[in-house]
């Protein structure tokens, strides 16, 4: 009977590990994926300004390797809206905003209007994909600690 207290321990334990390590990925995967609609915008603005082309075609000629960054699983992508509604966002809540408003403004407007459209939201998604990059350190530090400190905690309270 003397085992289950140490068993019970190692759980606890292992449980805050995992927990910062699942953390930590989530970090990772919620930069990857704002670098990755930074690349995605870029990728429309160059093709809409070199080739004027329509923003299903855009889409349907789009890098996998962006798409993949972005978290984006379906390949028949008929404008940027139905594009979002298909795809977990991870992002802040500043970073979504923006793009759901980038959405509905896309495709529906002149070729300078798409551009500086495209412009106009770069310029404010490139900043907030810059300083999830630079936290990103911090926040998986944290993530990685917090939990397993918690557990830690709570074994001493236990005890």
């Amino acid at each position: 009977m003397g085992f289950f207290k140490p068993i019970g321990i190692g759980l606890i334990l292992l449980c805050g590990v995992l927990a910062g390590l699942a953390f930590s990925a989530f970090e990772k995967r919620r930069c990857r994926q704002a670098e990755g609609f930074v690349a995605l915008l870029q990728h429309i603005r160059l093709q809409i300004d070199c080739y004027s082309l329509p923003v299903a075609r855009i889409l349907a000629l789009c890098d996998d390797g962006i798409l993949a960054a972005c978290g984006i699983e379906t390949a028949d992508l008929e404008d940027f809206q139905s594009l979002l509604k298909g795809t977990r966002l991870y992002l802040p809540e500043e970073m979504c905003r923006l793009l759901w408003d980038f959405s509905a403004q896309l495709g529906g407007s002149y070729r300078g209007d798409q551009l500086r459209c495209c412009d106009y939201f770069l310029g404010r998604l490139i900043p907030c994909c810059d300083r999830l990059r630079g936290e990103l350190p911090k926040r998986e530090k944290m993530a990685l600690i917090l939990p397993a400190a918690l557990a830690a905690a709570l074994v001493l309270l236990l005890l």
